[in-house]
């Protein structure tokens, strides 16, 4: 069974709102269309670029007379080279951006050009709470976030993308790890496209803690400090 939202809302959604369901088995709620629900083995969400696979969902409408969809049971999305999976996703379907709750994990993919060269490396997050832009593919993770990528691991109480500028930030306090290096500080922005960094103290001064190897003059051994 397929079903698209907007025959159930006539004339109430824009195109940008239009989703298609497909897969439901059960399909129910009160006949005004402000709640309603849906059960299935394999049910899926479309919506432009973005694709939702998960266990059942609720659809009601908000004060403001858009449309919610409450993803629930083994959420997982995709959108472009974004893969997101968590317990629970609250998603408006007109802003097309929402909120991961429970075990969450965001995945990029890395991208390259024609030409075979990285245009954006991978990243991984994992969260137990991440407010998603989906068109703008940008993300807020808060409650224990932590970020991985090719040059460093970070973790904070706050962890912000936006991909239109390839800015990363950390803040609330970080703790930023690489190879050799561990810097902790306030807050941290890199930009992923330039491969730059800015670190801010705060309270406290940034605190950087290295290793280092010298060759011994005398014999030639590797002495670590």
């Amino acid at each position: 069974m397929a079903l698209m939202i907007t025959l159930v809302y006539p004339g109430l959604l824009s195109a940008a709102e239009k989703g298609i369901f497909k897969g439901i088995d059960r399909f129910y709620g009160d006949t005004d269309g402000k709640q309603m629900f849906m059960e299935g083995t394999n049910l899926e969400y479309f919506q432009g670029k973005t694709h939702l696979r998960f266990g059942q969902a609720e659809i009601r409408e908000t004060d403001a007379g858009s449309r919610e969809i409450i993803f629930q049971g083994a959420v997982y999305l995709t959108h472009e080279e974004l893969k997101v999976t968590g317990d629970w996703f609250t998603y408006n379907t007109q802003d097309e951006s929402g909120t991961f709750t429970g075990e969450v994990v965001l995945e990029r993919d890395e991208t390259r050009n024609e030409q075979g060269e990285v245009e954006k490396e991978a990243l991984k997050l994992i969260c137990g709470n991440l407010f998603l832009q989906t068109a703008e593919k940008a993300f807020v993770a808060t409650e224990d976030p932590e970020i991985y990528h090719a040059d460093f691991e970070g973790s904070g109480q706050t962890i912000s993308y936006r991909d239109d500028e390839e800015k990363l930030t950390i803040s609330g306090g970080f703790r930023l790890l690489t190879d050799e290096d561990e810097l902790v500080g306030e807050e941290i922005c890199f930009d992923l496209r330039q491969k730059t960094f800015d670190a801010w103290r705060g309270e406290l001064p940034l605190e950087m803690y290295f290793e280092f190897e010298e060759k011994d003059k005398a014999d030639g051994e590797k002495t670590e400090q």
